[in-house]
């Protein structure tokens, strides 16, 4: 590679012969076609790749799908060599050929001792710089670690209330039929009813399932087409069953 081949391209504008000869002297040219993959979203970024020529498509892999998170396709745009300036850094995307070209490539650790020993008040804005953005990235996925986890305390809750609920409407439901059947109690006791008739309609209430089919011991009593021949054969008067209709 001559300088010749970097001098026109914008990101090297202001470095001079010496300069250029010292970084063309730790890199090298890599050609590439098209489907082609330079870097993998996710691994250390041990790499700066300077594109010269052709086109390369960033991809981002979501929970779902693989997609086109940008493109490098200027003379002079970039990717990688975090680990210049960073121990833990890794490509944020994928690096794939979209046409045939030629890039620029220099190891990682190769482009920070030579930045530092050109432009080390450079690389002390780079780090800081590197630094703050990576305490915002941390904190972003600790923002939506927490989201995350909020939905599932609220789907969690969710199904925990719904059987809550229901066992709060059973009670509910409990209680209208105990009201239900203590209105009937005080229904019979209001027309003196003996002890002898009072077990007698309770024995009637358990062999018709009056409370299964939601009758009360009050409705049986009036049903004497039905109950007639069952009242009489216990000996309850005719005299009690006028008394109760009166």
């Amino acid at each position: 590679m001559l300088i010749d081949d970097l001098r026109g391209i914008f990101l090297f504008k202001g470095l001079n012969d010496e300069e250029l000869r010292a970084l063309i002297a730790v890199g090298d040219e890599v050609r590439f076609e098209r489907g082609d993959v330079l870097f993998h979203e996710g691994e250390a970024a041990d790499f700066w790749w300077v594109l010269l020529a052709g086109r390369v498509e960033l991809l981002r892999r979501t929970r779902w799908e693989e997609s086109v998170a940008g493109v490098m396709d200027q003379p002079g745009i970039w990717a990688g060599g975090f680990r210049a300036w960073a121990d833990q850094a890794g490509y944020m995307a994928t690096g794939r050929g979209a046409s045939s070209g030629v890039i620029f490539r220099v190891p990682a650790e190769a482009l920070g001792e030579w930045a530092r020993a050109w432009f080390p008040f450079g690389v002390h804005l780079i780090e800081g710089f590197f630094q703050t953005v990576r305490n915002m990235e941390a904190l972003s996925r600790q923002r939506e670690a927490l989201a995350a986890l909020g939905t599932l305390a609220a789907g969690l809750a969710h199904e925990i209330n719904n059987p809550a609920s229901a066992a709060v409407r059973a009670a509910g439901a409990l209680q209208d039929t105990c009201d239900g059947l203590m209105s009937s109690l005080v229904r019979l006791a209001e027309r003196s009813l003996s002890a002898e008739q009072f077990l007698a309609i309770d024995a009637m209430r358990h062999e018709l399932g009056g409370p299964a089919a939601g009758v009360s011991p009050l409705e049986l009593s009036d049903r004497e087409e039905v109950l007639a021949d069952w009242l009489e054969a216990r000996r309850v008067t005719a005299a009690w069953r006028c008394c109760c209709r009166s």
